[in-house]
């Protein structure tokens, strides 16, 4: 796990590195994929799709530890809406920063919890 937060960066959340089930959904398409990091105001994932800038989504997140692609997953579950605001081509996937725009404080707060789990283990 990365701690992504140095003095260089200007992120006002504490960014940690964790591979987490998300759900990215508008009227035109529904998306599942999964994080590559997580902040309490946004998440960076891949996709298949490309996703232009300032598309809004409804965002369904599940935090968890040890979360393997394709397998059953249970945890807390997170519903928020977002807005991508940036999206980067890799090869033929798409790389893309999410933020948090309508979020309420208590999905909020089970974010910073299972960051700040995470930042406790050994």
């Amino acid at each position: 796990m990365n701690l992504n937060n140095s003095h260089e960066e200007r992120r006002r959340s504490i960014r940690v590195e964790s591979i987490l089930p998300l759900r990215l959904k508008t009227p035109d398409f529904d998306i599942v994929t999964s994080t590559r990091n997580i902040s309490s105001v946004g998440a960076y994932c891949q996709t298949d799709k490309y996703v232009a800038p300032m598309t809004k989504l409804d965002i369904t997140l599940i935090l968890n530890h040890g979360y393997a692609q394709g397998s059953n997953v249970t945890g807390t579950k997170v519903k928020c809406r977002g807005v991508v605001v940036r999206t980067e081509q890799n090869e033929n996937k798409y790389n893309l920063a999410v933020f948090f725009n309508d979020i309420s404080e208590s999905e909020k707060e089970k974010i910073n919890k299972f960051i700040k789990s995470l930042l406790s283990l050994p």
